[in-house]
């Protein structure tokens, strides 16, 4: 069976303890609308992740792990990618190339490569795309959802 790996991009969720207590207050549709805003900021984030990877020095192979990237609905903005549904040959899934299509190949082994000489994956690094692009596109992921919290909590207190 193989291995799933799956990276969720969301805030901790310990430090959201109190703003879910406020939300659990807000009536079924103002959630609904909550979600229905946050699914907008959480899709246009994975758009910007699967267009990181043409950052990757092998934009190929960072292209079939970043092709599994969702958005998933939820009141704060986040984003899954890998998993294991996507496979490919050799049996291997998304979730075992992501992090190695990011961050590079294991720096125990000989440059990265094979030994038939074939590169594995690139070599180390702190992140070719998706969290270059995450520290990139986090004040305005987060201007959007406290405009979206803001807006469906006034519009619920008028209501």
């Amino acid at each position: 069976m193989a291995d799933k790996t799956t990276i969720s991009i969301q805030p901790d969720q310990k430090q959201l303890t109190g703003l879910y207590g406020a939300l659990k207050e807000l009536d079924k549709d103002a959630n609904n609308q909550l979600k229905t805003d946050v699914m907008a900021i959480s899709q246009w984030s994975a758009g910007r992740i699967k267009s990181a990877a043409s950052l990757n020095p092998y934009p190929k192979q960072a292209a079939k792990a970043l092709a599994t990237t969702a958005a998933r609905r939820d009141r704060v903005p986040s984003v899954a990618i890998g998993g294991s549904r996507q496979k490919y040959s050799g049996g291997a899934v998304a979730g075992n190339i992501l992090f190695g299509s990011e961050f590079g190949a294991n720096p125990t082994s000989v440059n990265g490569r094979f030994p038939n000489g074939g590169r594995r994956f690139p070599m180390p690094s702190k992140g070719y795309g998706i969290f270059k692009t995450l520290k990139e596109i986090q004040p305005e992921i987060t201007r959007q959802w406290k405009a979206a919290v803001d807006k469906v909590l006034n519009d619920w207190s008028k209501g």
